[in-house]
């Protein structure tokens, strides 16, 4: 049973990195930022994380039990981690290097984090699409889209006072420019 579970995800993630790298030819050309969401890259991955979150929810339940099943889920997170970064490595040195060379150290400094932050996001919902906890996570999506509904406090985080209060009461750059020309709203 361990042997199919390793076939059918970790085999699996290593095949479709595989895959996608030929494909693309991403060993010599990187992808351009702006198309890399819509790409192979994602769309590959989102194709099979629905059922390698199935199997490794198994392996997650199993993996006090034995040893064994803790190796496993391991070894899968090893593949997955190592693949997105063998796929992704190229393109982001890429972009940023093309960001220094226009923008210079300050304007590349500013819009790498904006690109990070991006990529990062992207990046975490894939990672829990395969190992996040399905059922938790529609949980705090429906608690999420019931407090949007009703109209709650702070039910939206992207409010200029939130992002106060996430700065510390101190107006973040978002939320002073929000705030200062209403002419603009």
């Amino acid at each position: 049973a361990l042997f199919l579970i390793r076939e059918a995800v970790a085999d699996r993630i290593n095949q479709t990195t595989k895959d996608v790298t030929d494909a693309l030819n991403l060993k010599r050309d990187p992808i351009g930022a702006d198309k890399l969401e819509a790409s192979l890259v994602y769309t590959r991955f989102h194709g099979i994380s629905s059922r390698s979150n199935a199997l490794i929810g198994i392996v997650k339940a199993r993996a006090d039990r034995t040893e064994q099943y803790q190796d496993l889920l391991t070894m899968c997170r090893n593949a997955y981690c190592g693949s997105r970064e063998s796929l992704l490595r190229l393109t982001v040195r890429s972009h940023l290097d093309k960001l220094r060379e226009r923008h210079g150290l300050v304007g590349m400094t500013r819009l790498a984090s904006v690109f990070l932050i991006r990529l990062c996001t992207i990046e975490t919902s894939l990672y829990l699409d395969f190992f996040g906890d399905k059922e938790k996570m529609e949980q705090r999506k429906k608690g999420r889209d019931e407090e949007t509904k009703e109209g709650g406090d702070n039910a939206d985080d992207t409010s200029p006072d939130a992002a106060v209060s996430a700065a510390g009461g101190r107006k973040t750059t978002a939320a002073a420019a929000s705030t200062t020309n209403p002419a603009q709203q």
